[in-house]
């Protein structure tokens, strides 16, 4: 497929992209994401909203993957059947692009799969109990298909492989930042026994819920898988205190002005900054960088001229750490 893909995007870069459109949405089908997942990942792909209705419940995410509030099409957006009594479209202001009959079309074959496998699958059941849009109704139905008690619970976000013994509930959901699984496990579960190599991947781990505290421990473990790193491969979304407010409330907004300007540094500056902030000092600094500790302090000094604060100290370290946390999850 890869080597195709590269040949078609010399000869014709149209046919490239429609193929890539097939690839995604074939992954998705092969995935078993949830109907929720499937529209997020085409208005992603089409840069606009992409709504269904299935009898008579509509369901619209927008181009940056957030659920819209439930409204019919209009005549002239492009529409196409996905199942008896269920229409799929684009909301397109203007022509159709290129590649939106494509994109529609494979959306309504693959919403298609998943109605046929709904009955018989977990995947979705797991994809309802942690969407912050879905009806109370739907949810406690989907809790009693996963026999899902009222004991305490928490969602692990992780890469898509491996998946986790087959006792563990789990489905890929597609999000904003790519395709993520979701597990459900129990609150005081040992991640070593989830995956059945017993190493686990990388992976944030939500908050600790009930039933219906699954979509608010969802969030934090997606915040947390984006906060992990080589160093610190699993982030515990409790761990975060009250950075955990911040960075939800981040997630909705524009970045931060401390973030961009840590955003405008190089590589060198932030490994400097983030040495000075653990160590709390120059010295410490110094040794931990194998660096010269008239150098550093050099180069610290022209930096907090370029910050408008000195990360050694404790409102300083505060509003580094901060920013430092939102300039990763807005990359």
């Amino acid at each position: 497929m890869q080597d195709l893909l590269g040949r078609l995007t010399a000869l014709d870069p149209d046919a490239s992209e429609t193929l890539k459109v097939v690839a995604y949405f074939d992954a998705l089908v092969a995935r078993s994401v949830g109907v929720e997942s499937m529209l997020r990942g085409a208005a992603v792909l089409s840069g606009a909203t992409v709504g269904q209705r299935d009898g008579a419940h509509i369901m619209r995410v927008s181009a940056d993957g957030v659920r819209s509030e439930p409204r019919a099409p209009g005549e002239a957006h492009l529409q196409r059947e996905s199942g008896p009594d269920a229409v799929a479209w684009i909301e397109r202001e203007g022509d159709p692009h290129t590649n939106d009959a494509m994109i529609l079309e494979r959306l309504t074959l693959a919403l298609g799969i998943l109605r046929a496998r709904r009955s018989v699958g977990p995947e979705s059941a797991v994809e309802l109990v942690i969407s912050s849009y879905t009806r109370p109704d739907e949810r406690a139905g989907a809790l009693a298909r996963l026999r899902l008690g009222s004991d305490e619970l928490r969602v692990v976000a992780s890469p898509p492989d491996p998946a986790p013994a087959p006792r563990h509930p789990s489905t890929v959901v597609a999000t904003r930042h790519g395709l993520t699984r979701a597990t459900i496990v129990g609150a005081d579960a040992d991640l070593t026994a989830v995956w059945e190599s017993g190493v686990s991947p990388r992976c944030g781990i939500g908050t600790t819920a009930s039933g219906d505290g699954l979509p608010e421990s969802w969030e934090g473990a997606l915040i947390a898988a984006r906060l992990t790193s080589d160093l610190e491969p699993v982030v515990r979304a409790e761990d975060l205190g009250a950075a955990l407010i911040v960075a939800q409330a981040a997630e909705s907004g524009p970045v931060h002005p401390d973030a961009e300007a840590l955003g405008r540094l190089d590589a060198r500056s932030l490994e400097l900054l983030d040495a000075v902030a653990e160590e709390r000092s120059v010295r410490g600094a110094a040794a931990r960088l194998g660096r010269h500790h008239s150098s550093v302090q050099e180069k610290l000094t022209s930096l907090v001229d370029v910050l408008g604060y000195d990360p050694r100290t404790s409102r300083g370290h505060t509003r580094y750490a901060l920013a430092r946390m939102l300039l990763t999850l807005a990359s």
